[in-house]
This record gives structure tokens, C-alpha cells and sequence, in this order.
């Protein structure tokens, strides 16, 4: 018997034959997935406020289908296609276990219905009582006939699980009990009807009744007021004490407002309400962005402790400009370089940070700078934005208390055409923060021909954090719910193409500020970041970007000259951290070129040539085409041939020519080339397939020499059509 996930059902509900839930008891000792499993369904089963599962459109799912593979009655194929969705989806896992386990119950053992309520049914339709229009008959006298006599005394106590019986002596009291239940059950029905159709999304802005409340003991505070003899100039001396003390409590909260804003406001309530779906919002025509400018927000400020650099591209020259003013204009992409944090308010009360990453700080490589674009005002939107880069935190600084409503574009560069959510931060004070990543897939080569049917283009991953309270985000028509408390996080990968909220989810370092470290050489240079960081803050407050960044590179080869000692660049701290960070951001405002002739120049120290092929390969993953721009850079230095070479080398080796010995030779080979780019390329290849090709000491700047030396030890390595392992270990070096 095969272990699926019917069968675990089965098994957990018991319903196996012994000699088969002996087998499958077996195979789940053995398997570490299918006790997670068996566990993620308990947990599922227990959660409340799931919703249901759509029956269309995607994550949709057919109820006939579900009965007939919970029946058997499906083919292999349908069976693996429903076990895949409920894997992917606890929506849909709960909806399978519970069905299943209701089937078990209902069909495993029969209803018992007792004779003497079979007795008194049959009673309800004979004689008189069954001629319709009859009058009611009068209130029997003691001598009349009681039918509850007629039932056994124990078999009616246990089916009326210790009420009074209605009939008998009791029968006026009983009556009153029903008709005073009945009222009360119907206040409590009126109550729970004004109270959801009053709250719809969990608004976290108070209680309507509650605010009359409080006005009308406003006005009776006054109305003692004005009876107080003590009242001097319409105040008391009570009421100087109070409102001095509101004035200490204001003033301390303007100043606990202007803390950095690094951790969730704690104080906030938390919101773990699921819509109904009669209450989520109209869903709202999607159509291309409106590509107007005008203003659309202010730059209210950047970090409160360290300068923030935020750019907007120019109108119509091109390039980029800093927002000195606090205007900031629709339709003009606005960046905010790695280490940023740039906030701006928009005027529909939705607060827009573009949190610049500093990977230094936050421990995460995964993005750099942040780029985003406002577009101008749709109905019933609160804020249209495209993400096109790194990391956005979208806050609802609504007033009373009111849902922000936001769509969030994204280009997806696998199918090649832009995606969206539709988010509804819940209440004022909700936010979320969304990631946006992209990376090269090792197994796709390059693809000279841009329309090559072949080529699948680089993959991008959405992410949305609950960063303070709740949000609900929907893609597609499908809707999701992610709250800090509950559900932290939402996924959705261009290779699977839906979103996914992952059953655990550990919160990112990041997500509470900078995570504390334990190495004093990583303090130091996360110290260094941040001042090499200011340091270009201080210069863009009177330069242009690329000026400022020019500057920076002819500081930090200059500082490298000095530095020189045997012959080789070997720049302080101080000078690597300033030359890092200029490359990062030469990368944010797409001059490829600059990065790629540091990459290609001899001068260059390794480590520094080394940071710019991995922030090449980065970029080129952000879209579709991004390939071919840096190709066109590439070839301003090199002829067609070479220039596809290189290209070809700053994508991955694939899993297939990895297990090719040809590919380790013509590697090897390469590291005698006479291109630069190609030699460097390929010897990063070698150290990531062959990592024991670290102690062989090369650098592709080296005399040719020197070189050939480290050929004969990389063929000693790898030798001639075998595979990496397969030649005789490397001698480690005495001292």
C-alpha cells in the first residue's frame, strides 16, 4: 500500500483494516515527511476562521472532485493534481481532512434513534391534530391523557439532556421559559448582525456607541462644572492638574514619535479577523498604469539618525536628480540608494518608505537599493505603485480609522508581462512590507537571440510581510490573509505563479532592525558601511549622483595606490568599504558600464573584481532584458564573439555540463586567456564546482607565467576527462 495523502487520512481516522494500518504505521515512522504532515493536518483541522476553498479560478478546486478522490474515484493523474494543491495550500488541506473525517463519523457508525422519540413523532400526526385549519384544542385538564407518561423515564432524560419535559405540571412555566429564550436569542441575532455589518475588514477605529458614550459624559463633566463653586475662569483646580498633565503626555508623544521606527508598535491591538467574502471590496478593473505626472506626495524624511539619500529620475534629459524639496511627482521612478530609508507621504494617507538594504546591517543580500514608481490616483485606490527593486513598507496613515486600499505592480521576468496585488491594509496603523528579488537560474544559458523560444529569463520572488497588524492581499481571484500574529507572510514565485503563506515562518533579522553581531570584525564593517554611506549622503547634498560617484572611484584608486604594498593593491578597510559601495550604487541608477570597466581593468584589486561580476549578476536578473543591455556595454570593449563568450560565463554552469569533464578543461584552459573578463569568469566557475581549488593561489591579473603555474596544478586537480575529486588531493602549504 502506497503512503499518500489519502491513506494518511485514512490511517488518522482509523479506518484502515489492522493489517494495513500496521503497513502505513510503518512507513510513517520511517518517513520524517509524513509525521510533519500528519501534524500540519491536526493543526489545519484545529484553526479557525479558515475560509473555504474557491471553486474557481486559480487555487480553485471542483467539490465533486474532492468527493470523488476522497471516494477512490479519480484517475492517478487527478489524484496527484488534488494532493499537490492541498500540499501547497492549508485552505485546502483543511477542507479535505474535514470532509473526510465528517464522512468517517457519518458513515462509520449509524444514527441510534430511540423508539420512544420514534413514539412520540408518530403521536405528533395522528388523530385530530393531523386535520389542517383545526382549532387549537384547550389546555388539557390534570385527567387528561399525558403522552410523556407513555416514554421510558431514563431513554427521554438522556434525549433531553437534563431540560424539564414539556408537558405536565410544568407546562405554563416551561412555556415562558421557551418564549423568554426566544426573545433573548433574538437580541443576541440583532447584535450579531449590526456588529459585522458595522465592522467590515476589522477596523481598528473604534467604537461608534462608545464615542456617543463618551461625548454624553463629556457634556455631563461640563454640566458639574459649571455647578462647581470652585470653578475659576470656567476651570477648576483639578482641571489645570489634568490638562497639564495632557500637555506632558502630548509632548512625551511627539517625542516617542520621532524614535527610529525600527520595531511594531507594540501598543497597536492586533488584528486576527478574516473577512467574509460578501465583505472583501469590489474587485477593480485592472488597466495599465496612468502614465501622467504631477505632484502625488511630500518626502517627509529619511532615517532619524543618518542622512537619507532619495532620487527621482529627471522629466525628460534623463538620469537622476535628489529630492531636495519635499515635492515628489507620479509617473517618475523614485530610488533610494543601499542604505537608505526613504519615507513619502502620499496624499491619500498611505505612507510609502523605500527601504534602501545595506547588507551590512540587515544581514541580507538578497537586495540592495529600492525603486519604486507612484502612479497618479484611481478610483477606489488608494495608492497605484510599480516595485521594480528591493524592499517597500506601504503603512495606513488613513484618518478614522479607515481600510487603505493599494495595488502593487511587479513585473514578472519569466512570463514577461507585469503582475499585481491588490493589498487592504486593515485599520489605521496597518502595514506590510513587500519584497521584491530576482535571480539567475544556473541550469539557462545565455541567449544571444532575446526571442529564442528556448529561453525562460530570470525568476522573480514577491514577498509580503504583516509587519504591523493585518493585511489581505489578493492575486489573481484568490485572496490571502496574513496578520503579524497568525499568517506573517505571503509568497509568490515566478515558477509556481500563485502565491503561497508558508506553514512556518521564521521572521527575517531585518524585520526588527539591525540583528545584533558577535564578531567584532563584522561590527567593524558594518561600521564602516554606514560611514561610507553618509559619507556620499554629505557629498549628493551638493553634487549630481554621477559626479558624486566618480569621485568616489578616483578616491578610492588613489587611496588603493598608496596602499600598494609588494606590488599588489591591497586597500584598507576604509577604501574597500568606500569602493563597495560606490559599485552598489552605480548599479541602482543602471551604469553598468562603470561597474563593468572596473571589472575589466588589470588594476583592479580581486576582491573589488570579484564584487562587481556579483553585482553584474544581480542586475542583469532584475528584468527580462537586462542581458542585453550589459551586453551592449560589454561590447563597446570587446568584438561580438568575445563579447558573447563573457556573457555566456556570467550565467551559471548547469547541472548538465557540470557532470561533463570537457567543461572543467576548457575552464582550465581559460584561465590562460588573453581576455580579462574570461579569465576571471572562469576561474569563479572552478572555485564554486571544485572548492578545493581554493588553496591553489591565482589571480587573473597576474603575469602569464605565474599563470601557467597554477594551470599545472588545477590539471593536477582535475585531471584530464575525469571529474573533480577524481585526481590526487591537494598538499596543504607548510605555515
Amino acid at each position: 500500500m502506497r503512503l499518500t495523502l489519502r491513506t494518511l487520512l485514512s490511517y488518522l481516522d482509523d479506518t484502515l483494516e489492522p493489517a494495513q494500518a500496521k503497513i502505513i504505521g510503518v512507513k510513517v515512522t520511517e518517513s520524517e515527511q509524513a509525521r510533519e504532515l500528519m501534524e500540519r493536518i491536526k493543526q489545519v483541522t484545529r484553526r479557525r476562521r479558515l475560509m473555504t476553498p474557491p471553486t474557481s479560478g486559480p487555487g480553485g478546486i471542483d467539490p465533486n472532485t474532492i468527493a470523488e478522490y476522497l471516494d477512490n474515484d479519480v484517475t492517478p493523474e487527478q489524484a496527484a493534481e488534488v494532493e499537490q494543491i492541498c500540499l501547497a495550500s492549508d485552505v485546502h488541506l483543511a477542507e479535505v481532512a474535514a470532509c473526510h473525517q465528517i464522512l468517517t463519523l457519518v458513515l462509520g457508525e449509524p444514527a441510534l434513534v430511540p423508539p420512544t422519540a420514534k413514539q412520540r413523532m408518530y403521536t405528533l400526526v395522528k388523530g385530530p391534530e393531523s386535520i389542517p385549519f383545526r382549532r387549537p384544542a384547550k389546555i388539557a385538564a390534570n385527567g387528561d391523557q399525558d403522552l410523556s407518561s407513555e416514554i421510558e423515564p431514563d431513554r427521554d432524560e438522556s434525549l433531553r439532556l437534563g431540560l424539564p419535559a414539556v408537558g405536565g405540571a410544568g407546562s405554563l412555566r416551561n412555556l415562558w421559559l421557551l418564549v423568554g429564550g426566544g426573545v433573548v436569542a433574538a437580541c443576541l441575532l440583532v447584535f450579531a448582525v449590526w456588529q459585522l455589518v458595522g465592522t467590515p475588514f476589522a477596523n481598528v477605529g473604534g467604537d461608534p456607541l462608545a464615542q456617543v458614550h463618551n461625548k454624553d459624559k463629556d457634556k455631563d463633566k461640563d454640566t458639574d462644572k459649571d455647578k462647581d463653586p470652585n470653578k475659576k475662569n470656567g476651570t477648576t483646580k483639578e482641571d489645570d492638574k489634568k490638562k497639564t498633565q495632557d500637555d506632558k503626555d502630548k509632548e512625551k508623544g511627539k517625542t516617542q514619535a520621532k524614535k527610529e521606527d525600527t520595531q511594531p508598535d507594540k501598543k497597536l491591538p492586533i488584528t486576527t479577523f478574516t473577512p467574509d467574502p460578501e465583505m472583501q471590496p469590489p474587485e477593480i478593473t485592472y488597466k495599465a498604469a496612468n502614465p501622467d505626472q504631477g505632484p502625488v506626495g511630500a518626502y517627509v524624511r529619511g532615517d532619524k539618525v543618518r542622512p537619507s539619500v532619495l532620487l527621482q529620475a529627471k522629466p525628460r534629459t534623463g538620469g537622476w536628480e535628489r529630492v531636495a524639496e519635499k515635492k515628489v511627482d507620479s509617473g517618475r521612478p523614485l530610488l533610494s540608494l543601499s542604505g537608505s530609508k526613504s519615507v513619502v507621504a502620499l496624499e491619500s494617507g498611505v505612507e510609502l518608505t523605500l527601504w534602501g538594504n545595506l547588507p551590512e546591517q540587515t544581514r541580507d543580500v538578497s537586495v540592495l537599493e529600492s525603486r519604486a514608481i507612484v502612479h497618479s490616483s484611481v478610483p477606489q485606490i488608494d495608492a497605484d505603485l510599480t516595485l521594480e527593486r528591493g524592499r517597500i513598507i506601504l503603512r495606513n496613515k488613513k484618518t478614522k480609522g479607515k481600510d487603505a486600499l493599494i495595488r502593487v505592480r511587479f513585473n514578472d521576468p519569466t512570463l514577461g508581462k507585469e503582475e499585481f496585488f491588490d493589498i487592504v491594509l486593515n485599520g489605521a496603523g496597518a502595514a506590510v512590507v513587500v519584497d521584491r528579488a530576482c535571480g539567475l537560474d544556473r541550469n539557462e544559458p545565455f541567449f544571444e537571440d532575446a526571442k529564442d523560444p528556448n529561453r525562460k529569463g530570470p525568476t522573480c520572488i514577491m514577498k509580503v510581510f504583516a509587519y504591523e497588524l493585518s493585511a489581505n492581499v489578493r492575486s489573481g481571484d484568490a485572496w490571502y490573509f496574513v496578520s503579524k500574529m497568525q499568517q506573517p507572510m505571503l509568497e509568490r514565485s515566478s515558477l509556481v505563479g500563485k502565491p503561497v503563506i508558508p506553514e512556518k515562518v521564521v521572521p527575517p533579522p531585518w524585520i526588527n532592525g539591525m540583528p545584533d553581531l558577535k564578531d567584532e570584525g563584522d561590527r567593524l564593517a558594518r561600521k564602516k558601511s554606514i560611514e561610507a554611506h553618509d559619507k556620499l549622503a554629505k557629498t549628493l547634498e551638493t553634487k549630481p549622483i554621477d559626479v558624486a560617484l566618480a569621485e568616489a572611484y578616483q578616491t578610492a584608486q588613489t587611496d588603493a595606490q598608496k596602499e600598494m604594498i609588494g606590488g599588489k593593491l591591497l586597500p584598507s578597510l576604509d577604501t574597500f568599504t568606500l569602493w563597495r559601495h560606490a559599485i552598489r550604487c552605480s548599479a541602482a541608477v543602471d551604469d553598468v558600464s562603470t561597474i563593468y570597466d572596473q571589472f575589466a581593468q588589470p588594476l583592479t584589486p580581486i576582491f573589488i573584481r570579484g564584487l562587481c561580476m556579483q553585482t553584474l549578476q544581480q542586475w542583469i536578473a532584475w528584468n527580462r532584458d537586462q542581458d542585453y543591455v550589459l551586453l551592449k556595454a560589454v561590447r563597446a570593449s570587446h568584438p561580438k564573439t568575445v563579447s558573447v563568450k563573457i556573457m555566456e560565463l556570467f550565467h551559471g554552469i548547469s547541472t548538465e555540463d557540470a557532470s561533463k569533464p570537457a567543461t572543467y578543461q576548457q575552464l582550465i584552459e581559460n584561465l590562460n586567456n588573453d581576455v580579462l573578463p574570461i579569465r576571471t569568469l572562469s576561474h569563479w566557475h572552478l572555485l564554486h564546482l571544485a572548492p578545493a581549488g581554493n588553496e591553489i593561489p591565482y589571480d587573473p591579473a597576474m603575469p602569464q607565467d605565474r599563470r601557467l603555474l597554477a594551470i599545472g596544478q588545477w590539471i593536477r586537480l582535475i585531471p584530464p576527462g575525469q571529474l573533480p575529486g577524481a585526481g590526487p588531493p591537494m598538499k596543504k602549504k607548510k605555515g
